[in-house]
């Protein structure tokens, strides 16, 4: 007889919990509220019943708002307690039999929650940096744009000009002609090198909206921002890389610190370029994945070397060397 009624709740219940995956918006309620009730009918039959509280909590995490999903695993577990005081089954089995499924459906109750929540506010700063992301790529095309035209389009409309009283002067007076031709030649070089030295205006911006874009991050997270930093030291490609491990070393903090306060320093140290980036959380470090593989990767490439260390939260310090050369190889291409 207990074997048919455990295969008669059982098949009752499947469906039920099933749907709680099929549909998570308007009918949620009705399905928590169903296996709730099929808990209390259940408990009269078979004490393991309760176990049906406990699912019908885990799913009430899904609900739209905390509160409200708070709100159903607080009137869930009143009606197993309720359930387990009324309980035909004599004292002391009844806390046996009961008590354990009470305490579970508030734990993985509240358990879901917490992970509903998290999983909320990491769509949300994942979205904000996306929009972001969008914004700083808009208005970085929008200034280029700007900057070239500025740059060149007076240029270019010289030369134009230039270059046409060239063609009808080669004919007639070749001596102001070669003179035209001369002033061309030494315009476009003149513009050759301020497009070089914009350029490299861009190269040294790379970092700087990363660290514009981390400070709106980390404020969205309530995480207070500093930093410290000279990016004079840095080759183009150092900037890029580095960049890119900012980017991963904030999307760690945001998801797994929970600090309040976070630091970025990038100095000479030593002969060295240090860059150190901080936090005050709880000291735990993420499991290394493809993020902090990638990190090492990208250093040990660079010829640095990267120590990661829960020092009074988690404090990722890397170390390159000053590239002289590559610097002093910009600076001969812009002064051409």
């Amino acid at each position: 007889m207990d074997i048919v009624i455990i295969i008669a709740l059982i098949a009752i219940f499947l469906p039920i919990y099933f749907a709680t995956y099929l549909d998570r918006n308007s009918k949620l309620k009705y399905y928590i509220g169903a296996m709730t009730m099929l808990g209390v009918f259940g408990m009269y039959l078979n004490s393991g019943s309760s176990v049906f509280f406990i699912y019908a909590a885990a799913a009430s995490a899904y609900l739209a708002r905390p509160k409200k999903a708070v709100r159903a695993i607080i009137i869930i577990s009143l009606v197993a307690l309720v359930s387990a005081i009324f309980s035909p089954i004599p004292m002391p089995w009844r806390l046996w039999a009961y008590g354990p499924g009470v305490i579970f459906t508030i734990l993985i109750g509240m358990l879901g929650v917490f992970q509903q929540e998290k999983l909320r506010t990491n769509a949300k700063l994942s979205l904000a940096q996306e929009e972001i992301e969008q914004l700083a790529t808009v208005a970085e095309r929008e200034r280029i744009a700007r900057d070239l035209h500025d740059l060149l389009g007076h240029t270019l409309s010289i030369i134009t000009l230039k270059s046409e009283l060239a063609g009808k002067l080669i004919d007639t007076d070749k001596q102001k002609a070669k003179q035209e031709i001369k002033d061309v030649e030494e315009i476009s070089r003149k513009t050759l090198k301020e497009v070089r030295v914009a350029i490299s205006g861009y190269r040294s911006r790379g970092l700087v909206a990363e660290i514009a874009n981390t400070k709106l991050i980390l404020s969205s997270a309530n995480i207070n921002f500093d930093y410290d930093v000279d990016l004079n030291l840095l080759s183009p490609l150092q900037e890029a890389n580095l960049s890119l491990i900012l980017r991963e070393a904030v999307t760690n903090i945001v998801r797994h610190s929970k600090a309040n306060k976070a630091r970025l320093k990038i100095l000479e140290k030593e002969k060295n370029i240090l860059f150190e980036i901080s936090d005050n959380g709880i000291g735990i470090i993420a499991k290394e994945g493809n993020g902090l593989k990638g990190i090492k990767e990208r250093i040990e490439a660079l010829g640095g070397n990267v120590e990661i260390q829960p020092k009074d939260g988690v404090n990722l310090t890397i170390l390159l060397p000053i590239e002289e050369k590559q610097a002093d190889l910009e600076k001969m291409l812009v002064g051409k």
